[in-house]
């Protein structure tokens, strides 16, 4: 019978038999069906013995697994043929058994242990995620087979994480039930954006393609039915895991040290790069082929140096000594990943970028207080922050340079060793080189030695002029090297004359509008699309708090920095970490005072301070952070700060939509 099924499956599908004559179509069935069933038969010894050694239980989960996955390939089938569709079934239905067998072992372990609930349910949320993966990977692998083999991979690793993440969940639920309900209110939020995100998409969907994200139909059966069939194996893999041998080997690895104590901020890193990434294919979209659109960044011609062999700078700035040389390989390398597509190689780039500015941030602040929840919600408050939402999705520098400024800052308070400070200072200084004057700040005020302070700053120039050296020799021209005195010559064009209304915009830039949202000033003029800008010297406008929902945002976002301020001028001597909010309140001010006369819309610069402002707040009401009343407090501006932010690519959008 499983001979004659896969026979008949093959001719039907694969052979088209209808073009064979009678006698031909005989000897094409037969032959293939007396093959088939004779490899079946021998086949059967095997697979007999194995189950055998099973338990019933065992033996009925195996099938049922099976029967699931067979069932689920051959429903697209039911429309064309009941013989062809029952056969393909009976076939499949011998090829997942006799394929899953072998695992038989591990799943009777499982069984054994009571744990096939957990399986199942391992099993159920790694698939939904495994669906999204997919969805975005067949863009580039669109075969069956590809995106099996993918299924497989995403199974194997994703659906065994998850059986030991819900059992670790289910343990800090018993203990911390507060915390749980709290972590996972966070993380609903995040998914409540992401659907509010679609929502939006759904006015412009010339820009917001949901093909990018959704699996196709043709392939889903595939992708389901492999995701069934790996269960047994997953079981397998999860028995050999959790054996004695492989456990005590594994715990002793630097990355099971990682991952055991870093995956809230890990898990809250992947969450926010879902949203940077489907905000980058909108932003970056290649119908927006001008620079200027989004508050004045140059979203063109950095999508053009990353993504063509058009690497010049449009406008000929010094002020990027080696970026190229930081940012091309990494999306080259991305890009092989996906069939060669450079341009979603920068799109996953720069949401990398900005999931690493969520973790960086969240593993700061735990470093000091020790408290994973507050640590998610100090970060949370970065990763729905204005600035981090537009830059963390724009092909633009800025995000590269907030991630730098972070990870020096976490090696600052880690106190790593000189050779680590200067390879964090140096995609700093590589990126924008004036930012530097960040990292010598802080390196001082975490270590006042002038011989110290010297010698760092001696040795990071040093480098600096060996590897824009280096960047030239790959990219030749790329932009006038640093260190030519006419080379600062372009930059004068940003230099605007300081006013009452300049004074107003860069108070709000450095403190409201980078982490909560007004009502954007909407351009159109200039170029062929409308422009989003938060001031505007040329017309002396500044965007505002308009709608009930901005102004409430704002009015909490000063409360918290007031409480802050309040709270660290009473604890100041009974915290630890003064010097660091001291290093980060004066990088701070250099950026006031840089951007006093220099730059047209403040906050395009806004990454270079957002990260600092942000880990302030969280140094300063660290005394606190075990109070369930202040992590509520942050958990509602968590989700206020979303729905304003929010509206600000609902408006996006719609404007996208007319154009």
């Amino acid at each position: 019978m499983i001979g004659a099924a896969t026979a008949y499956a093959l001719i039907f599908y694969y052979f088209n038999g209808a073009n064979y004559s009678s006698t031909d179509r005989l000897f094409l069935f037969f032959v293939p069906a007396v093959s088939a069933a004779i490899c079946t038969y021998y086949l059967f010894p095997l697979v007999d013995k194995t189950l055998s050694q099973a338990s019933a239980l065992t033996r009925s989960t195996l099938f049922r697994i099976a029967l699931l996955a067979a069932f689920v390939i051959v429903i697209p089938t039911l429309t064309t043929s009941y013989l062809y569709s029952t056969s393909v079934f009976i076939s499949l239905l011998a090829i997942f058994l006799a394929g899953s067998t072998p695992a038989a072992s591990g799943l009777q372990k499982i069984i054994g242990s009571k744990s096939l609930p957990r399986l199942f349910t391992s099993w159920a949320f790694s698939s939904i995620f495994i669906y999204f993966i997919t969805g975005f990977l067949d863009i580039f692998y669109g075969s069956a087979i590809e995106i099996a083999v993918i299924t497989l991979l995403a199974q194997l690793i994703i659906g065994t994480g998850m059986y030991f993440l819900i059992h670790r969940l289910g343990d800090f639920a018993k203990r911390n039930k507060f915390d749980f309900l709290l972590l996972l209110a966070l993380f609903m939020t995040v998914f409540i954006f992401l659907g509010r995100l679609f929502q939006y998409g759904t006015e412009a969907p010339e820009y917001l393609i949901p093909q990018y994200f959704l699996l196709g139909k043709n392939l889903l059966p595939v992708v389901a039915a492999v995701s069934v069939f790996f269960v047994p194996w997953q079981a397998w893999a999860i028995s050999k895991l959790e054996s004695s041998e492989f456990r005590e080997t594994f715990k002793s690895t630097k990355l099971y040290t990682f991952l055991n104590d870093n995956m809230a901020g890990i898990l809250l890193a992947l969450a926010f790069f879902a949203i940077y990434l489907v905000l980058a294919t909108v932003l970056n979209h290649p119908r927006l082929d001008v620079d200027d659109i989004f508050f004045d960044a140059d979203g063109l011609n950095w999508r053009l140096r990353l993504t063509t062999d058009n690497w010049q700078d449009f406008y000929w700035r010094s002020v990027h000594p080696f970026v190229l040389l930081l940012l091309k390989p990494p999306v080259d390398l991305i890009a092989m990943l996906l069939k060669g597509n450079k341009l979603f190689g920068a799109y996953v780039l720069v949401a990398l970028g900005g999931a690493a500015c969520v973790f960086l941030t969240w593993k700061f602040i735990k470093q000091v207080t020790g408290n994973s929840v507050y640590a998610a919600l100090i970060a949370s408050i970065l990763g729905f922050s204005t600035s981090q939402l537009v830059f963390g999705s724009l092909i633009e520098s800025y995000i590269f340079l907030a991630a730098s400024l972070l990870l020096f800052f976490l090696f600052l308070l880690e106190e790593k060793p000189f050779s680590m400070l200067v390879l964090a200072s140096l995609p700093v200084i590589g990126i924008t080189h004036s930012n530097f004057a960040q990292n010598t700040l802080a390196f001082f005020t975490m270590k006042p030695d002038l011989k110290a302070l010297f010698r760092y700053v001696a040795v990071v120039l040093v480098l600096l002029v060996q590897l824009s050296l280096v960047s030239n020799l790959f990219f030749p021209d790329a932009q006038p090297f640093f260190f030519v005195p006419s080379a600062l010559l372009a930059e004068e064009k940003n230099i605007f004359p300081l006013n009452t209304l300049r004074v107003e915009a860069l108070t709000r830039a450095f403190l409201f509008n980078n982490v909560v949202a007004p009502t954007p000033i909407l351009y159109t003029g200039d170029i062929p699309f409308t422009q989003y800008r938060f001031f505007k010297p040329e017309i002396n406008k500044l965007s505002a708090y308009d709608t009930p929902l901005q102004t409430f945002t704002s009015w909490f976002w000063l409360g918290l920095m007031g409480l802050g301020a309040v709270v660290f001028t009473l604890k100041f001597r009974g915290y630890k970490t003064n010097s660091l909010s001291l290093a980060l309140l004066g990088c701070i001010f250099l950026n006031v005072m840089l951007h006093l006369r220099y730059g047209k819309e403040l906050f395009l610069y806004s990454q270079n301070w957002t990260y600092a402002v942000i880990l302030l707040l969280g140094l300063a009401l660290q005394g606190f952070s075990k109070h369930r009343w202040l992590q509520i407090a942050l958990l509602l501006f968590v989700f206020f700060l979303m729905f304003n932010n929010g509206w600000l690519f609902d408006t996006i959008f719609y404007r996208l939509s007319l154009e």
